[in-house]
């Protein structure tokens, strides 16, 4: 789909095509944008293209990929005296978020946020993200369905909260994301009888 590049001018031109068309997909929608195109844009051979991608597609994967990768160093912006907690690392997550609105919105007018949703369960899970650390009495099989229907919670709040213009403050989603994680769901299950 697309390469992964050794060194760090590769990764800067495989990034600059990835934002091209990104600035393509607020205008358009994926199935209208060529690689021709996209080359002439960019004034690059079309092999410069295929050098780092196999396709249109490929590029999109790589674009969203390289975008997650992002809030890993995104998230360590605290300084050394601010105490981490579960709410202020949820909110980096809203916050970086609002601050790619252009980004989501490339993605919005080609209906590719399922596809944001979809790479954001495989990215969490990854060795970039250990479960274990999360839910440490539970096997793997378990913590990897749990920490999936969080992710995909949280992502999912997230896309709301975007298509409503960001109508919430970010610490505002952070509390109600820490509810939900720390309350039980449906806290009444027991007493009417429907859990044991």
């Amino acid at each position: 789909m697309y390469k992964q590049c050794r060194t760090e001018q590769s990764a800067k031109r495989q990034r600059e095509i990835e934002l091209e068309l990104e600035r393509f997909l607020l205008s358009r929608r994926i199935d209208e944008i060529t690689v021709s195109e996209l080359c002439e844009r960019l004034s690059i051979p079309r092999k410069a293209f295929y050098r780092y991608f196999d396709s249109i597609d490929g590029a999109i994967h790589a674009w969203i990929d390289h975008t997650l990768a992002e809030f890993q160093s995104f998230g360590s912006r605290y300084t050394e005296r601010e105490r981490r907690t579960l709410e202020r690392d949820i909110e980096q997550f809203f916050i970086f978020w609002q601050e790619r609105k252009r980004f989501l919105d490339a993605l919005d007018g080609s209906e590719l946020v399922g596809l944001l949703i979809q790479k954001s369960l495989d990215y969490s899970v990854s060795d970039m993200i250990n479960p274990s650390k999360f839910l440490p009495y539970d096997g793997d099989w378990a913590r990897t369905k749990v920490f999936k229907f969080a992710i995909c919670g949280l992502m999912t709040m997230m896309i709301e909260w975007y298509k409503s213009g960001f109508s919430t403050s970010t610490r505002e989603m952070a509390r109600l994301s820490c509810r939900i994680f720390s309350e039980p769901l449906f806290p009444n299950l027991q007493s009417l009888g429907i859990i044991g």
